[in-house]
């Protein structure tokens, strides 16, 4: 495999994009935890959900870890490997089998928000001028 630097969300086509941002459920037990990745050995800096038609529908849980082997320090952990590694923070990314990352993303969620746009109004500020339900519950 040829190291590469993890980015934001691509695909293909991008007919919409957006920001995702989560607060972490302080009451969830560590993500490690979870799915069964050994926490003494590992710190995960970060996740991915992915896939879709060509996967038969299927969404992937990818996390993205680094080897407490390389961290000699207790506070600054981040820093000081970023700074140990050319300013870079070498992971190994791990693909979680037999989970569903839905799951896993509502158990350790406090709270979420995903905002996506089509690419038609992607320069354009968007106001939201009314409120509705679907199906309408005024009735």
């Amino acid at each position: 495999m040829e190291p590469y630097i993890w980015g934001d969300a691509r695909v293909t086509y991008p007919d919409w994009s957006g920001t995702a941002q989560l607060d972490g459920r302080m009451t969830a037990p560590p993500l490690a935890d979870v799915i069964g990745l050994d926490s003494e050995a590992w710190m995960i800096v970060g996740f991915d959900i992915g896939g879709g038609e060509r996967e038969q529908g299927k969404h992937d849980l990818q996390v993205y870890a680094v080897d407490r082997n390389l961290i000699r320090a207790e506070s600054d952990v981040i820093k000081q490997v970023a700074a140990d590694h050319g300013g870079e923070i070498p992971v190994t990314q791990f693909l979680v089998h037999d989970v569903d990352p839905y799951e896993i993303l509502a158990a350790n969620t406090h709270q979420f928000s995903l905002h996506m746009r089509t690419r038609g109004t992607r320069d354009w500020p968007i106001r939201v001028v009314a409120l509705g339900d679907v199906p309408d519950q005024s009735a």
